[in-house]
């Protein structure tokens, strides 16, 4: 199991932990809400550009191959050069330079590269930032920073902050305005980490086996069994993520209609519960273990997709059943970066999160939307949930193979 190595992290302090933590969850819950708003703003759209749902599916993949890439060579780059926050800082610039002009598509193409040239730019950013609350964090916060951050920036902010606001927009003013303003919040988020994240310290040795190619250090990672199977589960979860967060507006609106508007106050409830489960599941684990919290937060997905397929078109009913199915979304911070980064070497930390991040992006992200994609064009939109339903199974089974490394349950292992 992998510990901060002195030289390698700023000496810890519990105001700069803290401070810390809240730039880069709200770094994370812009990130969240510009590559969610196709997903919110998708009647719209649809209706607008005429897309059928296998385009919809083609621009969520769009953006997860952009963002799969960049997570790879990204993560690399800020592990090589040791500049961690310079990369984060220019990324998080770019990203909210780029995430209005979706705003400017009129044809299918246009808002497909846009998308990918979004996602380009966001790849390194959670890698990045995980690894920073990894250095900062006391080893008994460890996995409730990593929580709170990814979990409350994405689904706290964006998940249901995000869909309100879109929504509403979208409606008042179109939903090209809504793309247009979405660049503000990026800015004003990049100036924060100017000033408040502090700089890089001294770069560490390498060790030898780490110094080779991009490939090489892939390589090392993938030896080690921990790895491997959080690669599986991200892919999998991932993809009982992204098709619900693709298709919910549209199967709420088409399937069971309900009014946009009224379909984006009930995916709302999918912040509320990636923002409960993103600290309580991460919580948990750093008393009781990473391992079974996995096995059954995974085994808990199969619930909400179940529940959204047999309700009926009650906007009460159906809001009860995202926030209590969609709980499980809490696991993702183990998987994408507590587990990777406690089992492997500490000089390698970003390159393991970009690397379970990005295969999670290639697997769930640009896959899955392109073969869940036409199976809803020809069975209908229930063929999403009924995946989900499968992927959150084979998840938990992956997940029983998985080694503690939580620092708390390991110390008592080994005592």
């Amino acid at each position: 199991m992998a510990s901060v190595e002195a030289g390698q992290a700023p000496a810890r302090s519990r105001s700069y932990e803290f401070g810390l933590l809240i730039v880069l969850t709200l770094a994370n819950g812009v990130v969240g809400f510009d590559r969610q708003t196709v997903a919110f703003l998708a009647p719209f759209i649809v209706d607008d550009l005429g897309l059928n749902n296998t385009q919809v599916g083609w621009t969520a993949s769009a953006l997860s191959l952009a963002i799969a890439l960049s997570s790879f060579f990204g993560s690399q780059i800020a592990d090589r050069t040791g500049k961690r926050r310079t990369v984060l800082i220019i990324c998080t610039l770019l990203f909210s330079l780029l995430s209005g002009v979706s705003g400017l598509a009129t044809t299918f193409l246009v808002l497909l590269l846009a998308r990918f040239a979004l996602g380009a730019a966001e790849g390194p950013i959670v890698p990045i930032s995980q690894t920073l609350i990894l250095q900062t964090s006391s080893p008994e916060r460890r996995g409730l920073n990593m929580g709170f951050m990814q979990m409350v920036g994405a689904f706290g902010i964006a998940g249901f902050i995000g869909p309100i606001v879109a929504t509403q927009l979208g409606a008042t003013h179109g939903w090209r305005t809504a793309m247009f303003l979405s660049i503000l919040p990026g800015l004003a988020v990049a100036a924060m980490m100017l000033f408040l994240i502090r700089r890089d310290p001294p770069q560490a040795a390498r060790p030898a086996e780490h110094q080779g190619s991009t490939f090489a250090a892939f390589g090392v990672l993938l030896k080690n069994r921990n790895m491997r199977a959080s690669l599986l589960i991200a892919g999998l979860f991932t993809a009982w993520l992204v098709l619900q967060s693709t298709y919910l507006t549209l199967f709420l609106t088409k399937a069971k209609g309900l009014e946009p508007t009224t379909a984006g106050w009930v995916v709302g409830m999918g912040g509320w519960a990636g923002l409960i489960g993103g600290i309580a599941l991460p919580l948990l684990s750093d008393r009781i273990g990473r391992k079974p919290v996995l096995v059954w937060g995974a085994l808990a997905g199969t619930l909400g997709p179940a529940a959204l397929l047999l309700l009926p078109p009650d906007p009460m009913v159906l809001a009860l059943a995202v926030l209590l199915g969609w709980l499980p979304l809490g696991i993702a911070p183990l998987y994408c970066a507590a587990v990777p980064t406690e089992s492997v070497s500490p000089a390698l930390a970003t390159t393991a999160v970009g690397l379970s991040m990005g295969t999670a992006e290639l697997f769930g992200g640009v896959a899955a939307p392109l073969i869940v994609g036409p199976l809803a064009d020809a069975f209908g939109l229930e063929a999403v949930f009924l995946t989900c339903i499968g992927l959150a199974l084979t998840a938990a089974l992956v997940a029983l193979f998985l080694k503690e490394t939580a620092p708390r349950k390991v110390a008592a292992m080994e005592s």
